[in-house]
């Protein structure tokens, strides 16, 4: 059988040239691409009794894929949403496949009509003002990374960037003088730039002043204790950290599971908040669509409190209750039981 028969040849086209090159995703996404192929793959081989790297272009077919779900569910213990991620990656796959393979379209357009499950929708939580002054309050500048930590936080505050996009900030990215800004490259490659406040350009500037890097040539803005360029669970650490510490001061905290995303959030809704249209918060955040900006709209509790104080409650009829009614009244109504008014 030739190589390109086998499905192994076209997913190590479709991770490096099409992900990659083509579509151009991020290091991130093509590693969860990765995962659910290598997922897939040891379960067909299973299934199949044949050798992973022997696997026909042809032999996996949308029966095998729905087995493969069940089985990520039942045996791998994954939540539905980890079910439907992964699917969404094999269709982008199988898509792949069928434009490359014509004996496969068939195959890949039943792969692609397998449908997503229905997940609980879940609202996001951020964090109101007391309790992001807790956090930043908690951060002692004198302390070794002190000052590294809250010119991370004030930033990602700031642009309401991802994780990954903070990670992936140079210094060549950041302008600090009067027109201060920084650049921030998001999903796609897509860039997009900020305006800074003055209190993260001091933040960042103090940083920077004693900012060591391992290697002179590494312009990672944000480093970690070895010199070496930050990374996203190193970030998640510091946020934990400090979000510990504020529950002291603001016990709230406690009931709230503190993430770099919740800070995305929390930018989301003070934007918002603030009177800004949710086609401007859209372009700060950098989402691709507005349908997905417009979930902090629901979760505005204080627009929904404004928007229920403009509008008027129907007026009931008012009924009178039973301790409300006159003396007179329950009288009179005896009285038509008890006497015969008619008799003479």
């Amino acid at each position: 059988m030739k190589q390109t028969q086998y499905l192994s040849y076209y997913i190590r086209l479709f991770l490096i040239q099409y992900l990659s090159s083509e579509r151009g995703f991020s290091e991130n996404t093509i590693l969860a691409y990765r995962d659910a192929l290598k997922l897939l793959l040891k379960y067909c081989a299973h299934y199949l009794k044949i050798k992973i790297e022997k696997l026909p272009c042809d032999q996996i077919d949308d029966e095998i894929v729905r087995k493969f779900l069940d089985y990520l569910e039942q045996y791998r213990g994954c939540a539905a949403s980890t079910r439907n991620a992964r699917l969404a990656a094999l269709k982008t796959f199988f898509y792949y496949l069928g434009y490359e393979v014509p004996q496969c379209l068939d195959n890949s357009q039943r792969i692609s009509a397998i449908p997503q499950k229905k997940t609980p929708h879940k609202m996001v939580d951020y964090l109101d003002p007391d309790e992001l002054k807790a956090i930043i309050d908690s951060i002692n500048t004198a302390s070794r990374n002190g000052i590294r930590d809250k010119a991370l936080l004030l930033l990602m505050h700031n642009t309401g960037a991802r994780v990954q996009e903070i990670v992936d900030i140079k210094l060549n990215d950041l302008r600090l003088d009067a027109a201060s800004q920084i650049k921030l490259t998001g999903k796609g490659k897509k860039q997009r730039v900020c305006p800074l406040w003055q209190e993260t350009i001091e933040a960042v500037k103090a940083y920077i002043s004693v900012r060591k890097p391992k290697r002179q040539d590494d312009n990672h803005l944000f480093l970690n204790d070895r010199g070496e360029s930050i990374t996203r669970f190193g970030i998640r650490y510091i946020i934990k950290k400090y979000t510990d510490k504020a529950i002291e001061k603001q016990p709230s905290l406690k009931q709230k599971r503190v993430s770099p995303h919740t800070l995305r959030h929390t930018t989301a809704m003070h934007l918002l908040q603030a009177g800004n249209d949710l086609n401007v918060v859209r372009l700060w955040l950098g989402h691709a669509s507005l349908n997905t900006t417009h979930m902090y709209v629901e979760i505005n509790m204080e627009m929904k409190k404004e928007i229920l104080s403009k509008t008027q409650p129907p007026k009931l009829k008012q009924e009178i209750k039973n301790w409300q009614r006159p003396k007179i009244l329950e009288w009179l109504d005896e009285l038509c039981e008890q006497v015969d008014l008619c008799e003479v």
